[in-house]
């Protein structure tokens, strides 16, 4: 459990006043093992448990505040988290303190290390919680019980929210965990791209933001070409279509090598592609040609993106119903025709893109087309080569309307 505090419920949302949280750990353990462990994926997810565990008894609570390992600290969340009744004690005998203290002489600040384990674990809270009050909101207004059945849940001080409140309550809350879902991707995601505390304990997961083996790595790229308004959430749940289309639709058509050679250099660039050593010296021609083999591979993975991300959209199923048909009927269409121009300019740059096209369908295609263009041509050159022989020995046996034997008389 990464909520087991009434502080942290209060910091999630300060208005809520839940004197036992153990009463709602049912509910925050669904959403911690439906919607959050996914997103982490399982190796991260224990790791986060654990750490909870001791952040919690190192610097006594995990809030938007964080503490230092003080004494006095660990004092006041020890009061903090007693008995109601206990806490009301000490706050008339004057012993409780609603803030923490910040370290003394002597004492560390908390590690970086540290604090971005704390900074993820927030975001997680923010999550759970948000969506435990979206799914549980209409369940935490009624009580059941033996003797009378279902009751509403109401106490003294309180008015009971009204149909209109509560549903803008669950929007609300709807809102606040989407939001917090992107912010731990981003986070993850920003994560990944420089320290990489957590990314190989993330990379087991679903929604790992790097996908090396898709023309569309990351949400970034795609949201270049297919409008998901940089939401990470939505990359993460079309990431299944995009392969799906990606090995049915492209890959028969362009061949399994050249695809992954563009892949590859969606990801590293032709140089590494090719195996090209930066430190080497290299003539002026050999430059160029690297440039010319960028420009050719650049044109084609964008073309490719393009036919892939219409072939992508032919499958959501986000839209409205009456857009819905239309749209995947007239991206079907536009899908079609863009991967028909990919392989016309796959066709006319084979020799650009040198080995990886060796040996594709559209190679294939290109050498069979002249191979029967040669032997069609060697067919015509035999064929007036017969007619020319046929025509010279014709030449040879003209008639002269006289037989062989014929003598003209003589003048007598």
């Amino acid at each position: 459990m990464l909520i087991t505090t009434q502080n942290e419920i209060i910091s999630l949302m300060p208005t809520a006043r839940w004197d036992r949280p153990q009463q709602l750990f049912g509910y925050l353990e669904e959403e911690e093992s439906v919607a959050l462990e996914p997103l982490l994926g399982t190796t991260l997810y224990n790791h986060l448990i654990e750490e909870y565990d001791r952040l919690r008894q190192q610097y006594t609570d995990i809030t938007a505040t964080t503490v230092r390992p003080t004494a006095k600290a660990k004092q006041d969340a020890r009061l903090a988290h007693a008995d109601v009744t206990e806490r009301l004690e000490q706050i008339q005998q004057g012993k409780y303190r609603e803030t923490y203290t910040t370290a003394g002489s002597g004492e560390g600040d908390v590690s970086d290390k540290d604090l971005a384990t704390i900074r993820l674990i927030r975001i997680c809270q923010q999550i759970e919680w948000y969506r435990m009050l979206a799914h549980k909101a209409g369940l935490l207004t009624v009580s059941f019980n033996e003797g009378g059945g279902m009751n509403m849940v109401s106490a003294d001080g309180y008015e009971p929210a009204d149909e209109k409140r509560m549903e803008r309550v669950v929007k609300d809350a709807w809102m606040s965990a989407g939001r917090a879902t992107d912010s731990l991707l981003l986070f993850l995601e920003s994560d990944a791209k420089s320290k990489k505390v957590f990314t190989e304990k993330w990379k087991d997961a679903d929604a790992f933001y790097l996908h090396k083996d898709l023309l569309f790595q990351t949400a970034r790229v795609l949201n270049e070409y297919l409008d998901i308004k940089g939401e990470r959430m939505a990359y993460v749940a079309l990431v299944r279509d995009i392969r799906f289309c990606q090995n049915t639709y492209l890959k028969p058509r362009i061949g399994a090598k050249l695809l992954k050679a563009v892949v590859e250099y969606g990801n590293v660039g032709i140089q590494e592609l090719h195996g090209d050593d930066s430190s080497s010296s290299s003539s002026s021609d050999d430059n160029s040609e690297k440039t010319v083999k960028n420009e050719i591979f650049d044109e084609l993975l964008s073309m490719l993106r393009t036919a892939l991300s219409f072939f992508v959209e032919g499958r959501r199923i986000d839209l409205e119903p009456v857009r819905n048909k239309l749209s995947r009927r007239d991206s079907m269409t536009d899908a079609q025709q863009a991967l028909a121009m990919a392989c016309e300019f796959v066709e006319q740059n084979l020799n650009e893109l040198g080995e990886a096209a060796k040996d594709t369908p559209i190679f294939i295609k290109v050498m069979e087309k002249k191979a029967r263009e040669k032997q069609d041509a060697a067919t015509a050159a035999a064929r007036r080569c017969r007619c020319k022989k046929e025509s010279e020995n014709s030449s040879r046996n003209i008639y002269t309307g006289f037989p062989a034997t014929h003598r003209v008389p003589e003048r007598k």
